[in-house]
């Protein structure tokens, strides 16, 4: 897995947003992909978010091709974007180094 295999979040999209958040009816906020995600790589997206989940107030995450689909209030959706690139960072960053690893030692 090389970097360019790895997606990079390359925008958001964000609609309007409500003090109170309520998944049932409002829109996700949505982090834009470069690329659609392995499945490893988004399980384990999906376990850095449920392991950080209630630090920031994250729930119903959600992976559907390249984008990335989350909730979030007015007051915390920029928190919220960034945690969320972040993740995505940290994620990368240990699979390169796991690569470069497994690769050194063959």
């Amino acid at each position: 897995m090389n970097a360019s295999m790895l997606p990079r979040i390359v925008g958001f999209d964000v609609p309007p947003l409500h003090e109170r958040v309520d998944a049932s009816t409002d829109e996700a906020i949505t982090a834009l992909l470069d690329l659609a995600p392995g499945a490893r790589w988004a399980e384990l997206f999906l376990i850095k978010c449920r392991a950080l989940a209630s630090q920031l107030q994250l729930a119903d995450v959600r992976i559907e091709g390249s984008r990335i689909y989350f909730y979030g209030s007015i007051s915390d959706s920029r928190g919220l974007a960034d945690a969320v690139t972040s993740i995505v960072h940290v994620l990368n960053d240990e699979l390169m180094r796991e690569r470069n690893h497994a690769a050194s030692r063959a």
